[in-house]
């Protein structure tokens, strides 16, 4: 099979979901429970798929993009204080949530996966292209890859900038293949959720890969998928990388 590039997703795939976003989504649930007086912090934080014991693979925070995430905590706090929702600017709701969540982001360490930045060394270093292609804004991920020394990697990032449309939408791979002249056929995604995977299969990716180092599971992907790997690392096998042979 004759991959050339490669679109990663962020979160989950590229850093630990969990370990990485719980303290982060906590601080902002807080924020938007105190600027709405909202007592009731538990519904708006499952109300984006955070919950005390697990993330929801399908729930906003792991799949969606910051919009999402504000809209979902807005319909709670229309539900919960229809007198403070109606006095609401959407707009400026969803700038400031987002601009919170940056701002939040910055402030705490990311954690890459395991061995997952010597796997991409390797990867460039074999001359694929390398992309990502994540839910979370331009700010965020230009951020992660710069903490985490990346930046120097990576030749495309896709990100929520308000105006792109999002996974499972084509448009990343559009932009991915126009800039290094790739075709859809000739790129693997790979990611840890269902929006991921069809992210992958909506654009006619050659080849679509699941990872279960973030919130997804092996029953949940395996429909889309491809490949199911427990993490990125295993992309590599015996100096390999694992399409080589297919």
């Amino acid at each position: 099979m004759k991959i050339k590039g490669i679109l990663f997703d962020k979160d989950g795939t590229l850093l630990e979901f969990n370990k990485t976003w719980r303290p982060i989504a906590n601080i902002v649930v807080d924020e938007v429970a105190k600027k709405y007086k909202i007592e009731n912090k538990k519904a708006l934080a499952e109300a984006i798929g955070l919950f005390s014991d697990s993330i929801n693979p399908d729930g906003s925070l792991s799949a969606g993009t910051n919009k999402d995430v504000a809209m979902d905590m807005l319909s709670i706090i229309k539900e919960i204080n229809n007198d403070i929702y109606k006095m609401i600017d959407i707009k400026e709701y969803i700038k400031w949530s987002t601009e919170l969540f940056n701002k939040v982001a910055a402030t705490l360490p990311f954690y890459p996966v395991l061995g997952g930045i010597d796997t991409i060394k390797f990867l460039k270093k074999s001359n694929y292209f390398i992309g990502l292609s994540t839910a979370d804004s331009v700010e965020n991920a230009k951020l992660f890859l710069k903490k985490t020394s990346l930046d120097i990697l990576f030749d495309y990032i896709g990100a929520d900038d308000g105006i792109i449309n999002p996974k499972p939408a084509i448009d990343y791979m559009e932009a991915f293949c126009k800039l290094y002249a790739l075709k859809p056929e000739e790129v693997a995604v790979v990611g840890d959720t269902m929006t991921d995977m069809n992210f992958g299969f909506n654009s006619r990716a050659g080849l679509v890969i699941g990872v279960l180092s973030g919130t997804g599971t092996r029953d949940i992907l395996s429909s889309k998928a491809n490949i199911i790997i427990n993490n990125i690392n295993e992309l590599i096998n015996d100096g390999k990388v694992i399409w080589e042979d297919m």
